[in-house]
């Protein structure tokens, strides 16, 4: 593909359609756009739209956004008429010279690309994490990296024909996003293409049926890869870990699996252990990951807002001790909360449950201890406040996006800290 002499059409809204026409608008490079709601039809070889029509013999490549299903009709018509497809992503593979390390996975993905690209710049060596965590994959052109940590979602994975990688890893895996790809191992069948082309291939130990991978995993007190023990590495308690006798802070339970992971990568690379950990005590910590935010009356405040299925809670209240006061709930979505079950009642002591799947939820996680519901996050909060005692945690972990409420999870984290902070001026 030689994208300068190429003309595009980018089909879709959002972010990938912002990040690619922002790109073909600064290099010059000729560009069509319209979304699958503005098409009416596809035939003789134009695409008929509510105000125009493209002429799909004056295009060489549609880029797919993400969010639109492989199964989408507009996207079928396109592929009859022998429109050739591609991604943002392999458009960047074409133009770059970088070592690429790809990651997938269902929880932690932005939190360990930039955990990757912070150990790596802290060791000069030069790094990019961008991709799904937002950072647009054509910033990666604005300078040379030595590598481009590419963060990838199943959404783009199902688009993107072949990912060349220098390392490819899948972190986790659990159900989640079910609506769009149907079942647990079509899931993973599309996880998997992060492998298609890659050197070398990491999987979390609990995935590898077949022994096909190199593999990583966290148990009770020790880091192991490749099933082997990391001499002097071992796990204290829930806030700490230990090396050769010094002490590394962590921030939960979360914390351990991305930096195992990461281990696992950076090891191929050639960064000592040493090197990795003394990074590691300097990342820069992300919001809305397990974030303590506010502390009131001995009352801690924490936002896990960037949870969204209940792999990510269980992570968030492993991390925590009793006395939690939990607020849950958002969208809809495909998914069993059954792993949630025992945590819940061991340290949980109020449940509160907010959004379109709250009454679902009220019915699903059936536990002993009191459960209310309420429409918005503010009367949740208002509660709260009436309620909390010293020594409680007031943990916001949704386990489901919030779409029927909020942008994103930022939107959703942000709001709450703002409640919190409000209420407990209210209270001075």
């Amino acid at each position: 593909m030689n994208i300068f002499k190429s003309s595009f059409l980018i089909i879709g809204e959002g972010i990938t359609f912002e990040h690619c026409s922002n790109f073909f608008k600064d290099n010059d490079i000729i560009y069509y756009s319209t979304t699958t709601n503005d098409v009416i039809d596809v035939k003789n070889s134009e695409i008929i739209c509510k105000k125009k029509k493209i002429d799909l013999d004056k295009v060489d490549y549609a880029v797919i956004s993400p969010g639109i299903p492989p199964t989408n009709p507009l996207l079928q018509k396109l592929a009859l008429s022998g429109c050739k497809f591609t991604t943002d992503i392999e458009i960047i593979q074409n133009l770059s010279q970088s070592k690429f390390i790809c990651i997938t996975g269902t929880n932690g993905k932005t939190s360990t690309v930039n955990l990757l690209a912070d150990i790596l710049n802290d060791n000069n060596i030069s790094a990019i994490a961008c991709g799904n965590n937002g950072i647009s994959v054509f910033s990666s052109l604005e300078k040379s990296y030595e590598y481009i940590i590419l963060e990838l979602s199943s959404y783009q994975l199902e688009h993107i024909k072949k990912v060349n990688s220098f390392i490819s890893i899948i972190l986790n895996l659990s159900d989640d996003h079910l609506e769009r790809h149907g079942s647990l191992e079509n899931y993973l069948h599309i996880k998997e293409k992060i492998f298609n082309s890659a050197k070398h291939k990491l999987m979390h130990k609990k995935l590898d049926h077949l022994d096909k991978y190199s593999t990583f995993e966290v148990r009770d007190k020790m880091f192991l890869i490749n099933d082997n023990i990391i001499d002097g590495l071992s796990i204290t308690d829930s806030n700490c870990i230990s090396y050769l006798c010094k002490s590394y802070l962590i921030d939960g339970r979360h914390d351990l699996y991305n930096l195992c992971a990461s281990i696992s990568v950076l090891s191929i690379i050639g960064l000592s252990l040493e090197s990795i950990l003394s990074s590691f005590d300097r990342r820069k910590r992300l919001e809305h990951r397990v974030e303590k935010f506010f502390t009131f009356n001995d009352i801690k405040f924490i936002n896990d807002s960037k949870s969204t299925n209940a792999d990510s809670t269980s992570n968030a209240l492993k991390s925590l001790e009793n006395n939690i006061i939990l607020i849950m709930g958002g969208d809809n979505k495909k998914m069993s909360y059954k792993i949630l079950k025992k945590l819940i009642n061991d340290k949980v002591k109020i449940l509160i449950m907010i959004g379109e799947n709250k009454d679902d939820l009220d019915k699903l996680i059936d536990v002993n201890i009191d459960k209310i519901c309420y429409d918005d996050l503010e009367d949740a909060i208002s509660y709260i406040f009436s309620v909390m005692v010293p020594g409680d945690t007031v943990l916001m972990s949704p386990a489901t996006s919030s779409y029927c409420m909020y942008d994103n999870y930022q939107h959703r984290g942000n709001h709450f800290k703002e409640l919190v902070k409000k209420y407990a001026s209210q209270q001075n």
